[in-house]
């Protein structure tokens, strides 16, 4: 790999010197913590919730039921994100603004006409809680829900209380391209590397400090977790945080072929039983490109040649040859160095099929794959089919990412 792609997409790992993790530890999420040290603490409060299907206690009971249950405690409205609060809504689809129909609480739609909680929405509030199971990566929606939350609820006076939960991820991996500031959008809101190796409350705690320092801010965090655990290691159960996270483990493949996949070129999964783990087209060799991509010599990840045919998304209906990633080490693999690494074999293999091209739409605006990537900067470097590397000015930023995350960081 080249070296300057190996300084953006260096594996941060983050090692507890005298610490020793004891087998089968329990671990137990924030909304766990919540109901048996702070319930007094929400007693007599007006609450709102932002939450859908994976805010569950291990039992799997709902964090609305969870909390709904706490002595004296009103919940008087819940919030949706991209999917809706029971997660009924397709990728992209507008959430309705309803009643939900389990509980019967009013739902203010987070995504659709409005992303950011208007003054009415929080009216009447004392404090919204978050429970959302994230994966890890900048474009997916969640923390930005959570970062417009927390700007609507310091203009209203309302508090925030993040129930925290794992990076599935582990919370050990940094890397990826930056964000350039004038590509900063609802699928990346703040500026952090692809990959940003923080749990919910970590992230809410970095919001607090660089974007909203008025916030009354609480982060209930989990007991027992240490930087390092992969969501595998809990022995909790997988909620999908969406119809295409079915395992925890496609939070590492969401991190390699998402943003290849807005390019709309290539099929990354979508459409097929195993979402972010295939890489294909009809124009490719199989072959060929498994043994391109082994010669990288990538840590704990292999690459094994198939044919398929998705059946609905990018080539549906078409026979498509590409490959399918194994994680054979999760302790070793680094997923925004794999998609980088796709991406730069891409551009070597099929020079001819000029994959990103066109990374701007005819208006000048930036496409989805430009906001997911990030980096100009780098897309300009694909368009003239040369593998993606760091500007030196991009190396600056990853590394003073490095180090502000040092200080949001509530594991060790």
């Amino acid at each position: 790999m080249n070296v300057t792609i190996r300084l953006l997409v260096v594996t941060l790992l983050i090692v507890c010197m005298g610490v020793t993790r004891m087998a089968g530890a329990e671990v137990l999420p924030g909304v766990e913590v919540l109901a048996r040290d702070h319930a007094d603490a929400l007693a007599g409060k007006r609450v709102g919730i932002l939450t859908n299907p994976t805010g569950v206690d291990r039992q799997l009971v709902s964090t609305i039921d969870v909390v709904r249950a706490l002595p004296d405690v009103d919940v008087v409205r819940l919030f949706g994100p991209e999917h809706g609060v029971r997660g009924q809504y397709f990728a992209g689809d507008k959430v309705a603004a309803d009643i939900d129909p389990v509980s019967g609480i009013p739902v203010a739609s987070l995504y659709g006409a409005t992303r950011k909680p208007t003054p009415e929405m929080l009216e009447g509030l004392d404090i919204v809680l978050y429970d959302i199971q994230d994966v890890g990566s900048r474009s997916y929606t969640f923390v930005s829900s959570l970062t417009y939350l927390m700007e609507a609820c310091a203009e209203a006076g309302v508090a925030v209380w993040v129930l925290d939960r794992p990076d599935p991820l582990g919370g050990r991996v940094v890397g990826g391209p930056m964000i350039d500031d004038d590509l900063l959008s609802f699928i990346g809101i703040h500026p952090v590397p692809q990959v940003y190796g923080l749990t919910p409350g970590e992230w809410a705690t970095m919001i607090q400090a660089e974007r909203v320092p008025d916030i009354d801010l609480r982060v209930i965090p989990m007991d027992g977790w240490q930087r390092g655990m992969t969501y595998g290691e809990l022995g909790w159960l997988w909620v999908p945080p969406s119809q295409h996270i079915p395992r925890w483990e496609s939070s590492y493949f969401y991190a390699m072929t998402g943003i290849i996949g807005e390019l709309r070129r290539l099929n990354e999964g979508v459409g097929t039983p195993t979402p972010f783990e295939l890489m294909g087209a009809p124009w490719l060799d199989s072959r060929a490109f498994a043994a391109a991509m082994a010669e990288r010599d990538l840590a704990g990840i292999a690459f094994r040649p198939l044919t398929y045919s998705p059946r609905y998304a990018t080539g549906s209906g078409e026979t498509l040859q590409g490959v399918q990633l194994h994680v054979t080490d999760f302790s070793q693999v680094d997923p925004a160095a794999v998609g980088l690494a796709l991406m730069a074999e891409l551009v070597e293999i099929a020079p001819d099929q000029n994959l990103f091209a066109n990374y701007e739409n005819e208006d000048g605006s930036a496409t989805g794959f430009l906001k997911a990537l990030g980096s100009r900067h780098m897309a300009e470097q694909l368009a003239r089919n040369h593998p993606p590397a760091p500007s030196a000015a991009e190396q600056v930023a990853f590394k003073a990412y490095l180090e502000r995350r040092e200080s949001y960081l509530l594991y060790r």
